[in-house]
C-alpha cells in the first residue's frame, strides 16, 4: 500500500515487474530500438512498451520525442493526456510538458512567472526517426549505431510500411525464424515456398561491424516480383544482413534481370515473451504494389506467427548443447553465439 522510505539503496533501474533478467535488460538497454510507425504519432501521444518499460510518444513542432509514460507530480499516465499549445498535457493536473521533457505551466499556480523546479521534467529518452520508424534507447549512451538498410535508405525509392502486428514469443526467436530458409517449403506452401524434396544449399555466415550476413540461392514456387518475367517458379538469390540484436534486412534477387526488392523486419521487445513486429520494404521499382505486398507479407508473417508462437522453451537457448543443430542452421548458431558474445544469456550470479 505505501512505498518504503528506505533510500540506504539506490534505486533499481529495472521496471515493475521485469520479465527480463537483470543482466539481460541491462545489455538491451544499450540498443536502439522500433517503438512506433512515425506517420501513427499525430495529434495525440501514444502508449508503447520497450523492455517492459511504459512508454509515451508525442509529436511537437520540434518533432517525435519518447518519454516515460508517468508524470513526475503524481505519477500519471501520459499517454492518457492531449498535446495543446506544442505541449503533452497531463490529464489530472494540467501541468504541461515541451519537446525535451520540462514543464513549461503549471495551471494551479495563478502567476505565469512563477519558477517550475528542474526536477518537474519528465524521464525523456534518447529518439531517432529513420526509415519512417520511431526509434528509442533507454540508456544514456548507445552501445550500437541504427542499422543501415540498403534500399530503404534510398531517397529515391518509396518505401511501405506492412501493417504491424504482435506476436505472443521472445524477439529472437522471431529474428532467427526470419533468418531461417530451411522451413520455407513446409511453412510457406501458400505463399512462396519451394519444394520439400530440395535440399538448402550450403552457405557461409560472415561477421560484419555490428551483426551477421549470408547470400543463398533458393527456388521458390510462385511468381511474386513485379519485373515481367513469366512463369511460375523463380531462381532467386537472397541477401540477409543482420544488425544485433533484432533488425534484419533482405535483399531478394530474381537471377533474371535487374529488379531487386528489399524487405526490412525490426521488433520490439515489449517484454521478454511479447514482440512488436515492424517492417518496411520497397522495391527497384520505385513505388511498391501495396496492395499485393500489403497482402502477401501479411499472409506469411500469418503462417510464421503460430510455428514461432508455439516453440518451447520461449526463451532462445544460447548453450549450443541444448537443442540439435543441422547444416542448414548456420545462420540460427552464428546467431546465438552472437547474441552469447554480447553477454546476453549469462547464468544467473548468486
Amino acid at each position: 500500500m505505501f512505498q518504503a522510505t528506505d533510500h540506504s539503496k539506490a534505486p533499481s533501474v529495472l521496471p515493475r515487474n521485469c520479465t527480463f533478467t537483470e543482466s539481460d535488460w541491462k545489455i538491451l538497454a544499450g540498443f536502439w530500438h522500433p517503438v512506433a510507425v512515425a506517420h501513427d504519432i499525430d495529434a495525440k501521444p501514444v502508449a508503447a512498451r520497450l523492455l517492459d518499460v511504459e512508454l509515451v510518444i508525442y509529436r511537437t513542432s520540434q518533432g517525435i520525442s519518447v518519454a516515460r509514460d508517468i508524470c513526475p507530480h503524481r505519477g500519471t499516465r501520459l499517454s492518457a493526456g492531449w498535446i495543446e499549445g506544442d505541449n503533452l498535457v497531463c490529464p489530472m493536473h494540467g501541468l504541461c510538458y515541451d519537446h525535451a521533457g520540462q514543464c513549461t505551466k503549471n495551471p494551479s499556480v495563478g502567476d505565469p512567472n512563477a519558477r517550475i523546479p528542474p526536477r518537474m521534467r519528465l524521464q525523456s529518452l534518447l529518439t531517432e526517426e529513420r526509415y519512417g520508424i520511431v526509434w528509442a534507447c533507454l540508456a544514456d549512451t548507445p552501445s550500437h549505431p541504427l542499422p543501415v538498410w540498403p534500399g530503404i535508405g534510398d531517397d529515391t525509392l518509396e518505401n511501405l510500411h506492412i501493417p504491424g502486428d504482435t506476436w505472443h514469443a521472445a524477439a529472437s526467436r522471431h529474428v532467427e525464424n526470419f533468418n531461417d530458409v530451411a522451413h520455407f517449403p513446409f511453412v510457406h506452401k501458400e505463399t512462396f515456398g519451394g519444394y520439400e524434396e530440395d535440399p538448402i544449399p550450403a552457405y557461409e555466415v560472415e561477421a560484419t561491424d555490428y551483426g551477421l550476413t549470408f547470400d543463398i540461392p533458393y527456388l521458390e514456387v510462385g511468381n511474386r516480383f513485379p519485373d515481367d518475367v513469366e512463369g511460375d517458379e523463380r531462381n532467386v538469390v537472397y541477401t540477409y544482413q543482420l544488425t544485433l540484436p533484432f533488425s534484419t534486412i533482405i535483399i531478394i534477387k530474381p537471377t533474371e534481370g535487374p529488379y531487386a526488392q528489399y524487405f526490412a523486419d525490426t521488433v520490439c521487445p515489449v517484454s521478454a515473451h511479447e514482440t512488436r513486429i515492424f517492417q518496411v520494404v520497397t522495391d527497384t521499382n520505385g513505388k511498391p504494389d501495396a496492395d499485393f505486398l500489403i497482402k502477401e507479407s501479411l499472409m506469411i508473417n500469418n503462417e510464421d506467427k503460430s510455428m514461432v508462437e508455439g516453440q518451447r522453451p520461449e526463451d532462445l537457448p544460447l548453450d549450443m548443447k541444448e537443442e540439435i543443430h543441422i547444416p542448414a542452421d548456420r545462420m540460427s548458431v552464428e546467431y546465438r553465439r552472437a547474441l552469447a558474445k554480447l553477454g546476453l544469456g549469462a547464468p544467473f550470479s548468486s
